[in-house]
């Protein structure tokens, strides 16, 4: 029986300073931005984006790393599930409700 391909994943993780959703690059870097993410089809390569993710928590830049399905559509990466489409966008909750207040009103 033939072996299921694996599919095509990148490495996200969370900003540990301000929380933002962000992704792995070839480079190593971190990027808010899905199309600029390293992507592999090759658990190997998978787990080597894990590894060098798991260096970036121990150096205290993100937090969470795991790895997303994802699929190329048009040269654009897209997430296959609605939780990531929902990360890759953004926050959804107003901006202006996102700034609470530091001192509780009476």
């Amino acid at each position: 029986m033939p072996q299921k391909p694996v599919p095509l994943k990148a490495v996200t993780a969370n900003r540990l300073r301000e929380g933002d959703v962000v992704y792995l690059t070839e480079s190593g870097l971190w990027t808010a931005w899905l199309n600029q993410a390293v992507t592999s089809n090759d658990s190997a390569a998978q787990d080597d984006l894990l590894k060098r993710a798991e260096a970036d928590v121990a150096a205290r830049k993100i937090v969470g790393p795991y790895l997303v399905e994802v699929t190329e559509v048009d040269g654009i990466l897209q997430p296959l599930s609605t939780r990531e489409t929902i990360r890759a966008a953004g926050p959804t909750v107003r901006a202006d409700y996102r700034k609470a207040p530091l001192v509780a009103e009476a």
